[in-house]
Order: structure tokens, then C-alpha cells, then sequence
């Protein structure tokens, strides 16, 4: 398994994830938390995770739980998103949020989970919308049990050209909503261009208008987000007309943002 998908809200729990010994076919994952003067204890997710699993996604949701989501392989060619909650000292069994034969799994680009201060929550995950190697967009779910029972998986983005969608990040806000950012293709046929977009919605897929924050960022590297006292703050990697690609952010609401600023200007230069 991979990266943790982090926040610098991760700060109550320090985390060490998260492949810590196979047992036959199975993986025994696990976190440690190091309580206060004392070493780290080890806190299983699953004794029973199977092999194959991989690209966790660690979180911590506005109701102020850590989450973690996964991909695992189902019967046949079936990948399935799989998530757990850590509550009262340990992992709580492990739940299916969604599961298909048609979505793009790759190492750099992977699944996430986001919950309000109520619970409700949100995945999403890549599904190929054509026939083309790099032809997929972002599906997402909701859950407002709990993740008993999750919704019909929606699009994100209205586009539905056989183009890349991905490389998500997703935020509570407040009114019910969740914000995300994700890289977009659709302009790649006429400009060549990435471009990175932003859209709010709802537990119940009301979905609402798609802004256009940056209409040429790199085509490969993750974005992330976080609270900031006056909104949000939105982070990715820019591309200038020069081949620029200096990180870069922008702040807003999801429907208003900044003008994009560099983080620092490191000039890093990838032709083409």
C-alpha cells in the first residue's frame, strides 16, 4: 500500500501506515498511536484484508474521526472501495462503499473519503468512461447512515468526454455540502491544456455550478485542500506558458477564487 492522502489536521493521532506483516493471503494492516509519553501501540484495521490491497487514504473528517479508505480486489476483475472509521481506541470493521469491473486504478491517482461534522459521507473514486487508456472520469457516493448504505454513484463533472478526471480532493463545508477540486482534460483536444476545476455538492448528488479556477495546471501531480479562516485554501501543482511548474494555490468558496499565487518560486522546468 501506498501514500497516506494527509492533512495538517492530522495532528491529534500520529500515524504510521500501514502494511506491517502478510500472514498467508491475508495483510494485517494497522496504525500506530503513540499515546502520550509512551510508545506507539499498534491498532489493527483487519486481520482479514486481502492481498492485493492497496492505495490508502487517511483522513480526518469533519466530525472530527480519522477515516481510511482502500482499494481491494473482489471476484474476477471486480476492484472494490472499501473504508473504516477509527472510534474509541481501534478500527470498526471494515465496509463496502462501491465496487465495479470498469474503473482506472493506478497508484497516483487514488480513492478518498471526506465527512461532515453530521457523519455524512462522501468517496470517490475513477471509472472509465471510454475506451482510450487515459479515458476515465471521478464517481461519487454518499452516505448519510453511517456508510451502511451508500447512494447510485454520480458524476463529479459534467463533462463526459473520453479525457482524464481525476487527481480529487474533497472538503466539508458547512450547509450540508462537501467541496472538490479535481484536474480536468476537456479542454486537452482543443488547447492541449489541463485545467483544474471545483464543483459543491450534496449527500443527495444536488450538484452545483462547475468553476474553472485554472485553465493550465501539470497533467499529473496530486491537489489537496484545507480550512483556512477565511475559506479555503487550494493547492496544485501551475503550468506556465514557459513550462513553468511551481506549486501554486488560490483561496475561495468554492464558486469565487483567488488569482493563483506560487508557494515559492522554485522555476522548475519540464519541457513539453
Amino acid at each position: 500500500m501506498g501514500c497516506v492522502c494527509g492533512h495538517n489536521w492530522l495532528k491529534s493521532v500520529a500515524w504510521a501506515l500501514l502494511v506491517v506483516s502478510v500472514h498467508g493471503c491475508w495483510l494485517l494492516l494497522a496504525a500506530a498511536e503513540p499515546p502520550r509519553g509512551g510508545r506507539p501501540r499498534m491498532s489493527p484495521l483487519a486481520e482479514k484484508v486481502p492481498l492485493g490491497s492497496r492505495y490508502p487514504c487517511l483522513t480526518r473528517g469533519g466530525d472530527g474521526r480519522t477515516y481510511l479508505c482502500w482499494l481491494e480486489p473482489g471476484p474476477g476483475q471486480m476492484t472494490r472501495l472499501r473504508f473504516s472509521v477509527y472510534r474509541d481506541g481501534q478500527f470498526a470493521t471494515p465496509r463496502t462503499i462501491a465496487a465495479g469491473t470498469d474503473w482506472f486504478v493506478n497508484w497516483a491517482d487514488v480513492p478518498s473519503i471526506a465527512a461532515l461534522p453530521d457523519g455524512t459521507l462522501a468517496a470517490h473514486w475513477l471509472a472509465r468512461n471510454g475506451t482510450q487508456p487515459y479515458a476515465y472520469g471521478v464517481r461519487v457516493s454518499c452516505s448519510t447512515d453511517g456508510g451502511q448504505s451508500w447512494t447510485a454513484p454520480f458524476w463529479l463533472h459534467d463533462d463526459r468526454s473520453a479525457c482524464e478526471h481525476g487527481f480529487v480532493s474533497m472538503l466539508p463545508q458547512p450547509g450540508g455540502q462537501f467541496l472538490a477540486i479535481w484536474l480536468d482534460g476537456r479542454a486537452m483536444e482543443s488547447t492541449g491544456d489541463t485545467q483544474l476545476w471545483s464543483r459543491r455538492f450534496d449527500a443527495r448528488g444536488q450538484l452545483g455550478k462547475e468553476v474553472l479556477i485554472d485553465k493550465r495546471v501539470c497533467s499529473c501531480c496530486p491537489t489537496s485542500m484545507a480550512s483556512v479562516d477565511n475559506g479555503v485554501l487550494a493547492v496544485y501543482r501551475d503550468r506556465s506558458a514557459e513550462e513553468i511548474r511551481d506549486i501554486s494555490y488560490v483561496q475561495g468558496d468554492g464558486v469565487r477564487w483567488t488569482r493563483s499565487r506560487p508557494c515559492h518560486v522554485d522555476g522548475w522546468e519540464i519541457p513539453g
